[in-house]
C-alpha cells in the first residue's frame, strides 16, 4: 500500500479510536510504521491530515449507499439500499465513528466545512435530478418536491447514522421503507398488480347515502 494511504488510514483508526485532537503526525506515524516526517512532506500539517482522512473516509463509507441511490433504476429503492448498506456494517466501524467527528468539527474549520458542503450539494443536485426523472416516469408521486426530497434524504442519511451510532437497534431500515412507501404514487408503481378493489365497488353507493 502506498505510504500515503497508509498515512491516511492510520488517521482515520486513529481519529475513530480517540478523536480529532488524537491525530498528530508522530501517533498517526507510528501507526502507519512510516517516518515522522513522511506526514509533514505528504500533507503539509496535521490540520491537512485530519481533513484528507476525513475526505477520505468519506469516500470509502459512502461511495457505495452513493452508487446505490444514482445508479438504481428507482432512486427511492435505491435510497432504501443505501440505508441498508450503511447499517448492515455495524455500529461503530471506523468511518462511519469519522464520518461523526467530520460533522463536529466543521462547524469551527471552515476549509473542512467548505468541502464538505461542496459533496453535500453535489450529492443533492444529482439526487434531486435522479429523483425527478422517476417522477417523470410514474415512480414518485406527482405532488412531490425532488429538490426538497434531495435535501430530505441527505439528512437523512446523516441523521440515522448518528442515531445507529448511539442506538444500535435502532430499526433504520424499516423506517425507511415506511417513508418511501408515502412517496409512491396512489395508484401503485407502473406495471404493479393492483391492489385492494377501490371504493368504487357495488353497493358503495348505498353506503354512502346512509347518515
Amino acid at each position: 500500500m502506498p505510504t500515503r494511504i497508509r498515512l491516511l488510514e492510520a488517521a482515520v483508526a486513529v481519529m475513530a479510536e480517540s478523536g480529532w485532537a488524537a491525530v498528530t503526525s508522530r501517533v498517526v506515524a507510528d501507526r502507519a510504521q512510516a517516518n515522522n516526517a513522511l506526514v509533514h512532506y505528504y500533507f503539509g500539517s496535521v490540520d491537512a491530515l485530519r481533513r484528507a482522512a476525513v475526505m477520505h473516509a468519506v469516500e470509502k463509507e459512502l461511495e457505495g449507499p452513493v452508487e446505490a441511490i444514482l445508479r438504481s433504476e428507482d432512486a427511492l429503492d435505491g435510497v432504501a439500499c443505501a440505508v441498508r448498506d450503511l447499517v448492515g456494517r455495524g455500529p461503530g466501524a471506523p468511518g462511519q465513528r469519522v464520518l461523526v467527528e467530520a460533522m463536529l468539527h466543521g462547524l469551527r474549520d471552515e476549509e473542512l466545512r467548505e468541502e464538505t458542503r461542496r459533496q453535500i450539494r453535489m450529492f443533492r443536485d444529482l439526487l434531486a435530478a435522479r429523483l425527478a426523472e422517476n417522477q417523470a416516469a410514474g415512480l414518485l408521486r406527482a405532488d412531490a418536491d425532488a429538490a426538497g426530497l434531495a435535501v430530505v434524504f441527505s439528512a437523512l442519511l446523516d441523521g440515522l447514522l448518528m442515531h445507529v451510532l448511539i442506538d444500535p437497534d435502532t430499526a433504520a431500515g424499516g423506517s425507511t421503507a415506511g417513508l418511501i412507501a408515502l412517496l409512491r404514487p396512489s395508484g401503485g408503481l407502473p406495471g404493479a398488480p393492483s391492489g385492494a378493489p377501490s371504493g368504487d365497488d357495488e353497493g358503495d353507493d348505498d353506503d354512502a347515502s346512509r347518515p
